[in-house]
């Protein structure tokens, strides 16, 4: 098979195998890298995961996941999105860059573009070039402020636009689409015809005053729509390898037929832990959204305190992404020698796009404690790195 350059190693995952690495010598790490939360998975998943093991359900599930898991997911979609989607309109992955790869591969074909807003997921570019290697991928940078810029993405949509890939709130920045940006996403999809793959996992983590637009709000675009969400942020999931798309039928279909030949089906027990979700209150989510508020406001201001970094404050997630133009170095060279001199593990911007390279990501899923350590040593590392 052959690798095209944008398939490489994840860099997120490269640091945080250093750190693990430095942490097995013995020596003291800030693990501020890669981005999970920092609660366990709700007792009642965990009781109804082991339950169904234990009733037999360890075998072949359907194929586009169970119904019974997908009705679920269709009755809260219908809900919240006041339409009416069906759950032959749902499938459930092996996590969510499963529902992102099959959704690009499904449509992708030679010669199309697509366009991602950078910074972007990291794995995204190298999804693109696997689903399809001739894809195109068009590149909109958002501003310094870190807000769409609204003329560069309409230049960069035109009739070969197959796909708009887009994550609201978006990871590293933890910004939030307005709604007259997600207008002009959807506006811009229906005059060119393309799809809109949309990456909404951080949905339930947004910060007071803030307002998550889902595309699934937009009918008018529901037949060029695929929303890609899961369980690993919200319920602390992430090693369950759990996530799904709903959207439009045919594209599903398509999905469901990759995943046929690739998966066969999704881990059966777990999809059934899985229902327990609909089946309880989500208690456990508006504290834990009022703990990383408070989080990011420390470290945020904090962070603006020191003479070479600067932050826009997020508004949802656990992510802070930080400019450190000011150091005169580039992002990978900053992260490795802060990880080496104070043990903060960090992520380098360049992983996120190439216009990022001045810029780290730091995640604050973490005790507020930890945060108060690594500014401690961020102050020194001022003094250290720039011999003042």
């Amino acid at each position: 098979m052959h690798f095209e350059k944008e398939v490489g190693e994840s860099l997120t995952y490269k640091f945080a195998q250093a750190a693990r690495e430095m942490k097995a010598e013995g020596k003291e790490i800030i693990s501020l890298g890669l981005g999970e939360p920092d609660f366990e998975t709700p007792d009642y998943v965990l009781k109804a995961t082991m339950e169904a093991m234990n009733n037999g359900f360890t075998h072949y599930s359907a194929t586009q996941g169970l119904y019974e898991l997908r009705n679920y997911i269709v009755a809260s979609c219908n809900k919240s999105y006041t339409s009416d989607y069906a759950a032959n309109d749902v499938i459930v992955t092996p996590g969510i860059k499963s529902a992102v790869y099959f959704a690009l591969a499904a449509i992708l074909e030679p010669k199309d573009e697509i366009v991602l807003i950078s910074p972007y997921y990291v794995s995204y570019p190298a999804m693109v070039k696997l689903a399809e290697p001739l894809a195109k991928i068009v590149n909109v940078t958002l501003s310094r402020d870190l807000t769409l810029d609204v003329e560069q993405l309409k230049a960069a949509c035109n009739k070969n636009t197959k796909a708009i890939l887009i994550n609201t709130p978006n990871n590293p920045t933890g910004m939030v689409l307005s709604k007259e940006e997600t207008d002009l996403v959807a506006d811009l999809a229906i005059q060119n015809d393309a799809y809109i793959i949309s990456d909404e996992v951080y949905e339930q983590l947004v910060y007071r005053e803030q307002k998550h637009i889902s595309f699934g709000l937009y009918n008018e675009i529901r037949d060029r729509l695929i929303i890609c969400n899961g369980y690993s942020k919200s319920h602390a999931m992430t090693g369950w390898r759990l996530g799904y798309a709903i959207g439009a039928h045919e594209v599903i279909i398509r999905m469901n037929k990759l995943q046929q030949h690739i998966n066969t089906n999704t881990c059966t027990f777990i999809q059934k832990g899985a229902c327990s979700i609909y089946q309880n209150k989500p208690v456990h989510i508006a504290p834990y959204v009022e703990e990383l508020e408070k989080r990011i406001k420390y470290f945020s201001e904090e962070l603006n305190k020191l003479e070479y970094i600067t932050v826009v404050k997020p508004q949802a997630g656990f992510f802070c992404f930080a400019d450190i133009s000011a150091t005169g170095t580039d992002s990978n060279s900053f992260c490795a020698d802060l990880l080496k001199k104070t043990g903060i593990a960090s992520t380098p911007g360049i992983a996120f796009g190439p216009e990022w390279d001045s810029y780290v990501r730091f995640s604050i899923a973490v005790p507020l404690a930890t945060l108060e350590r690594a500014i401690g040593l961020l102050k020194q590392y001022r003094f250290e790195a720039r011999g003042v």
